[in-house]
């Protein structure tokens, strides 16, 4: 099978989807890039500006405001990379079902714990698959994407078998130039919830407090909480079976020391009154962590509380919508 003359459907035009359609696009692929409100705009007007580690300029070949308008090209798409926030999936998986072929493939492209799972409930598992993104970037004010560190290889793996047909599309990755390395079922689920930790460790943290991760990591005080919430995170993980090695705090800490001035997206998310991705981060490591009994998990229910909190506050989500394991 031959996956360089398929084409490819990215769904969400933020940071990570209008890199991975950007790389798609100049290598020659034919992407069709889904998209709304102002984002639509700014990618209609400037096309995909990207800045920094993977910097190019390419407009895209066809841009549509939903998933619906992707119907008459249905026939022609292999594989659709499913690159928005997690919180988004309600809306647009029911919608993609309805569009898709059988015989198409669908990639989580996103952040957190099991959002392949969400998947999966609308979708084969066979034909299901999980990437990890290892990449640091923000949409600018002015609609461009700003790449502040790239650490490949990123990993894409099946959630259920379905081997013979996912290693293509990890190899479509490669050869557009986001090295891509095809990982079993298994690893390719223990990498997002190593990341998952990182994110969760940072992010909720910039947010609340209103900084980088620079400062965040440069602060006495600061850095030690990002240390439980990276040590809470490794503990579930190691009563799950995800074992990183007896340095993988040290590990951890070393990654977050060279994010830089970034802003975690969680941040941007906030500024701009919308929901953030928290219960697919800090919240699944709690419901894990709680079912375990024994595990502590207070530091992550600490911050999930005050994210929630920021979006009661800013009207992304209702006072009424508090998870238990928040509120316990």
């Amino acid at each position: 099978m031959s996956a360089r003359r398929d084409a490819v459907a990215v769904i969400g035009g933020g940071s990570v989807g209008s890199i991975l359609a950007a790389h798609l696009l100049q290598a020659g692929h034919e992407v069709y890039t889904v998209d709304r409100g102002r984002r639509f705009e700014q990618i209609r007007a400037d096309g995909f500006v990207i800045k920094g580690r993977h910097e190019t300029s390419i407009r895209p070949a066809v841009l549509l405001k939903s998933v619906e308008e992707l119907e008459p090209h249905a026939d022609c798409i292999r594989v659709c990379f499913i690159c928005t926030k997690t919180w988004a999936l309600d809306s647009v998986l029911p919608a993609l079902k309805k569009v898709l072929r059988p015989e198409a493939t669908v990639v989580s492209f996103q952040n957190g714990i099991g959002p392949e799972d969400d998947v999966a409930r609308f979708f084969p598992r066979e034909r299901v698959g999980r990437a990890v993104v290892n990449l640091g970037c923000n949409v600018l004010r002015d609609g461009s994407v700003q790449v502040q560190w790239s650490t490949p290889p990123h990993y894409f793996g099946a959630i259920d078998g379905g081997g013979a047909v996912m290693r293509p599309w990890a190899d479509l990755l490669t050869e557009a130039g986001l090295a891509t390395e095809f990982v079993s079922q298994h690893e390719v689920r223990k990498r997002g919830f190593f990341k998952t930790i990182l994110n969760a460790s940072l992010s909720p943290l910039c947010a609340s407090a209103g900084m980088t991760m620079r400062e965040a990591m440069q602060s006495k005080h600061a850095r030690a909480m990002v240390a439980m919430l990276v040590r809470e995170g490794l503990t579930v993980g190691a009563a799950i079976g995800y074992h990183y090695g007896p340095d993988a705090e040290a590990q951890c800490l070393c990654y977050l020391d060279a994010g830089g001035d970034h802003r975690p997206s969680m941040w941007a998310d906030l500024e701009r009154g919308s929901r953030t991705e928290i219960e697919h981060m800090n919240g699944k490591i709690i419901k894990l962590g709680r079912a375990f009994g024994d595990i502590d998990v207070d530091v992550n229910v600490f911050f999930a509380s005050m994210i929630m909190s920021l979006e009661i506050k800013s009207g992304a989500r209702a006072a009424g919508d508090v998870p238990d394991y928040v509120a316990l």
